[in-house]
């Protein structure tokens, strides 16, 4: 049975809501956009960042068939997952983060940066090589970007991504009361510590002669620190006076250099590291780092640690992380002492990370991590801050208490600083309190256990099993000493838990001298109390008080709700999904098992339920089921069976018989009372998927909407269609039995689209589906007054889909009933340009705390609200005072660190397309701009300029020569369709590829301005040059070489 809020929850977050499926075959052709970086898959799909729907998918060779789930979550990173793996992720096989665009792209694995994808698996597969990494019975290997590990891949029992980890005292040392541990002889002195980290200056002053070990794991050509952190942290914990003194002065310290000189590794290293540490005898390991990704345990890192810990006895002290949110692996790991940060007031830090996503306490205490000042690599001192900080004066005090209790096992040092810390705020953000070293070290009492997080009791509790834990205080002194039991538990309410819910037996108890006594801790969920979440501490209190702490939940109102999955053959099948979305409160919950019958525990409310089975028809062939029901109220034990045979096809008819789905996709929508959940399923037609008909209806808050866009068919292919349909039904509340709808040509609006050459040699490709000669022109079928996107791309080959340029309508556009509309693609001139439309406003040009990322479509037609680009060679280099801080060898994309300070930058962009392309031919633009941080990660807009030429061409994108010529321009401003107050460009014109410039006369007509050109009778093309400035000193220019033809 499958519990709520339990890992499961983590699925839940990849697949349930707000997803968007494509499969390939259709999803291929549009997979070609090249606006955004693109990664390829473990499943060797290659996902693209850009296009209307903000993401395309190219499947691999053979798995063209394969549908692909595509989703934005709660931190807004983008998923992708192939229908194929569904399973596998259900199951937890596969890590979710194998479908991660965004962390992919965020960890430095698009196709752009590396040539194979790193991963863990449990034996090394087709085309790996690697390490084995014992502590997980798996091994590291790196993989060729195809399909073909994917093709063996099938039997692995996991298989995760070798993710990228990245680096998370005078005041702070006597806060944590270490004078006190000093001054009672205890030091450290006999123990070792293990630092895993940047790697460590064993030449600094305050380390000299601490260093005993040192192995270098990344692939840097040494061990030493050229980031700073790994000697920071190890001057924390062993300082040796000269300048600061650190917790454990006597300790020796080994040196695993696991992230490299920019603060980076892989998980494959530091489990690596940690082996070796443990191997080496390490008392205690300190990992000042850690996975940017919620976990709630079973990650790599967190395993490593766990079987680390108990088959060697070493302690791993780890940092909880700097985001403010949940807590990563490795910190998510039981057996870590896990380490949030507190300022020199003992003020939690607001970046702290806390709790673990299925409930578990974590961190379990903090220390001091705000402004702690310690030695820096190559000399000298430096003031940082955050959990990386706080955590070497937890590995600092477990060494002490180590060194002073040789005996020790790692559950016992960590119950003991957690039983001594001080208490301070809540626990689900702290744990047991701020580390006390003083206390600990000069205590003689100590609980065997931390801390107890006892789980979920199932509802109704009035006949509930008492829970109970056995609790056993160990004496180290020479006298008896008596301790009075207690619990100290708050509710949901923030009120005292209530009498009788909490008991003791015995409730006082004498440990004596060197010896040990045992009660047993009783908890009764039976008592009259508000259901919810319970925390707090039980205390042990004798001449000094010693807390063990802990959390339990009594499950609200809840049922059993079984799920049964039947394939198209009623055969059950492990190919499904179950989610459940609570429309009241923002909690999802998905359920699996391999056998196709799972039972979930579901709260009592309404939810919006989605399902999904697939069927294997073929080698790699699928039948796809869709089932949602909008209101799917829970009030007992009930049953859904996901009945693929149940399901309906969807059809659309128009007035001509030769018309054939080329492109198709589907929508449901859901409003709930936190928000809309939508998903929408891209297709090459419907014969692969069906639809379950709802039995529930939501009128006024679901929706069910089906595209389709069609074409003349010749028995082989569209090509040489005159016209193009795009159609649209939508239901509002449920899903119908009926999904068959006819189209007139009288009802929908009509559309004459034109198709202008601008490259030789290609072919227009329109709707990811349809090829049009260029010039050529098609007649378009609307549903009218509906908001429509499109796509046309220059292709060279479109079986094979190589292509030359693609241009997105990025803001959709409608059609009225009762008039013919004439649209233009593919004319000139194509240049830089800031469409808005897109989801969102700032994936062209944004600024997220102190990084700075581009995705410039530098070759857009002239059409509005469209953006393009294509198929060039360059660079884009970001400046600041005339040095550049950053370069990519891509055009128009870039991702760069930049200072906090307000300062001025210049972008430079260049794009080459020469050696195929007729027309602009060579694209530079430089920015300059001005930019601050403003001590947040919320995104923010770049002030961005483009100036827009759009002249009247022919449909070879050409003008007459020994004539005038008018230049319409006018200025778009990244994310707004407001240009602000921007002053006349000015332009200039060349004949002869750029070696000369004539400088254009331009009159202002409002919100544009015409340039004036005097075309030479003999010249062949023209090029273009313009700057333009506006009120706050922000600026743009740009050339396009061979912006349009003469003739």
């Amino acid at each position: 049975m499958t519990h709520w809020g339990t890992r499961s929850s983590l699925l839940a977050a990849v697949l349930v809501a707000g997803v968007v499926v494509v499969p390939a075959e259709a999803a291929a052709d549009v997979g070609v956009m090249p606006s955004g970086p693109t990664v390829t898959l473990v499943t060797g799909d290659k996902v693209t960042l850009g296009g209307s729907d903000g993401v395309t998918v190219k499947a691999a060779q053979g798995r063209e068939r394969i549908g692909f789930t595509s989703r934005t979550d709660v931190r807004g990173d983008l998923h992708v997952v192939p229908v194929d793996a569904v399973a596998g992720l259900a199951g937890g096989k596969l890590d979710p983060r194998l479908f991660n665009v965004s962390e992919l792209v965020r960890a430095g694995y698009d196709d752009a940066s590396v040539d194979r994808l790193p991963l863990i698996v449990d034996q090394p597969r087709a085309g790996a090589n690697g390490r084995a990494l014992p502590a997980l019975g798996a091994a590291a290997v790196s993989v060729e970007r195809n399909a073909d590990f994917w093709a063996t891949a099938r039997d692995a029992e996991h298989i995760w991504l070798d993710g990228r980890v990245r680096v998370q005292l005078d005041k702070s040392v006597p806060q944590i009361g270490a004078p006190t541990a000093w001054a009672a002889g205890y030091t450290g002195a006999g123990t070792t510590v293990a630092v895993l980290d940047t790697g460590v200056d064993a030449k600094h002053p305050d380390l000299s002669d601490a260093v005993v070990g040192e192995q270098n794991f990344t692939t840097s050509d040494t061990a030493g620190d050229r980031v700073g952190h790994g000697t920071h942290v190890a001057s924390t914990i062993t300082g040796n006076g000269a300048q600061y003194k650190g917790v454990a002065p006597d300790t020796k310290l080994l040196n695993g250099k696991v992230l490299d000189d920019h603060g980076y590794g892989l998980e494959s290293w530091i489990i690596a590291g940690m082996e070796w540490a443990a191997a080496n005898n390490a008392d205690v390991v300190n990992m000042s780092l850690g996975a940017p990704m919620p976990s709630d345990g079973t990650d790599p890192l967190s395993q490593a640690v766990n079987r680390i810990t108990a088959e060697t006895g070493t302690l791993f002290v780890i940092a909880a992380g700097n985001s403010g949110g949940q807590v990563g692996g490795p910190g998510a790991a039981d057996a870590a002492l896990t380490v949030g940060s507190v300022d020199k007031s003992d003020r939690l830090a607001p970046s702290s990370s806390r709790g673990r996503v299925d409930g578990v306490l974590k961190p379990d205490l903090t220390a001091p991590g705000v402004e702690i000042t310690a030695a820096k690599a190559g000399g000298g001192y430096t003031t940082l801050s955050g959990t990386s900080m706080a955590t070497p004066h937890v590995a600092g005090a477990a060494a002490v208490l180590a060194g002073q209790h040789p005996d020790w096992r790692p559950e016992q040092l960590k119950a003991a600083l957690m039983g001594t810390a001080k208490p301070n705020g809540s626990l689900v953000e702290q744990g047991a309190g701020r580390v006390d070293l003083g206390t600990a070290a000069t205590s003689t009492v100590f609980a065997d256990a931390g801390s107890f997080s006892l789980g979920s009791v199932q509802w109704p509790h009035h006949d509930d099993q008492p829970i109970t834990k056995t609790i056993t205080y160990t004496n180290t002194g020479t006298e008896p000493v008596t301790l009075d039991l207690a619990a100290d538990v708050t509710g949901p309410q923030g009120t005292l838990a209530p009498q009788g819910m909490f008991t003791f037996s015995p409730a006082r108890l004498t440990v004596p001298a060197g010896g040990t006594a045992t009660t047993t801790a009783t908890v009764d969920t039976r008592v009259e109390a508000p259901d919810g979440v319970y925390s707090g501490a039980i205390t042990a209190t004798g001449s000094r008080t010693v807390r063990t702490v802990l959390t339990v939940t009594r499950e609200v109102e809840s049922y059993n709700v079984t799920v049964k999955a039947l394939d198209h053959n009623g055969s059950p099948t492990d190919k499904y999904f179950a989610g459940f979305v609570d429309v009241n409160k923002r909690e999802s919950h998905s359920s699996h098992d391999p056998s196709g019958t799972v039972v979930a525990r579901v709260p009592k409310g309404e939810f919006y339920f989605t399902g999904f089975v697939q069927t294997e028809v073929g080698e790699r062939q699928y039948r796809n089921t869709e089932f949602v029901e909008p209101s799917f109220v829970v009030t007992g034990d009930t049953e859904i069976v996901l009945d693929a045979r149940q399901a309906k096809p969807v059809g659309f008819a128009t007035d001509r018989p030769d018309a054939k789905v080329g492109s198709a996709k589907y929508r449901f929508r859901m409003k709930t009372a936190w928000g809309e959940l939508s998903s929408t399923t891209f297709i090459q037609d419907y014969e692969a998927f069906t639809f379950k008909p709802t039995t529930t209806s939501a009128r006024d808050r679901f929706s069910f909407t089906a595209e389709a866009r069609m074409g003349a068919w010749n028995g082989k292919s569209f090509d040489g269609s005159p016209y193009l349909y795009h159609l649209r039904h939508t239901e509002n509340g449920s899903v119908p039995q009926d999904l068959q709808w006819r189209f007139r040509d009288a009802d929908l609006a009509k559309v004459r689209s034109e198709h202008a050459a601008a490259t030789p040699g290609v072919v227009g490709y329109r709707e990811n589906f349809l090829v049009v000669p260029l010039p050529g022109t098609l007649t378009e079928y609307y549903t009218p007054d509906e908001p429509w996107d499109g796509q046309f791309i220059e292709m060279v080959d479109p079986e094979h889909f190589e292509f030359v340029s693609v241009v997105d309508q990025t803001r959709p556009r409608s059609f009225p009933l009762g008039r013919t509309t004439t649209e233009r693609w593919n004319t000139g001139v194509f240049g830089p340009a800031f469409p808005t439309g897109l989801d969102s406003p700032l994936y062209f040009a944004a600024r997220i705390g102190d990084y700075t990322r581009f995705v410039l479509p530098l070759f857009t037609d002239n059409g509005r609200g469209r953006s393009g680009d294509a198929s060039a060679s360059g660079t884009t280099a970001l400046l600041r005072d005339g040095t550049v801080i950053g370069e990519t060898a891509a055009p128009g994309l870039g991702y760069f660190k930049v200072s906090p300070d307000r300062a001025q930058y210049t972008l430079r962009a260049t794009a080459d397309r020469s050696s195929y392309a007729r027309l602009s031919t060579k694209v530079t633009a430089d920015w300059t701009f001005t930019s601050e941080g403003d001590g947040t990660q919320d995104p923010r807009l770049l002030p961005l300029l483009a100036v827009r030429f759009t002249p009247t061409l022919d449909n070879t994108n050409a003008a007459p020569a020994g004539r005038p010529f008018r230049v319409p321009l006018y200025v778009q401003r990244n994310g707004t369709t407001d240009p602000g107050r921007v002053n006349t460009p000015v332009v200039e014109i060349s004949y002869d590829d750029g070696a000369t410039w004539l400088r254009a006369p331009v009159t202002r007509d409002r919100a544009q301005w015409t340039a004036l050109a005097f075309h030479p009778a003999d010249a062949k093309f023209v090029s273009l040059r313009s700057r333009v400035t506006d009120a706050d000193g922000n600026a743009q220019s740009q050339t396009i070489i061979r912006a349009y033809a003469l003739k």
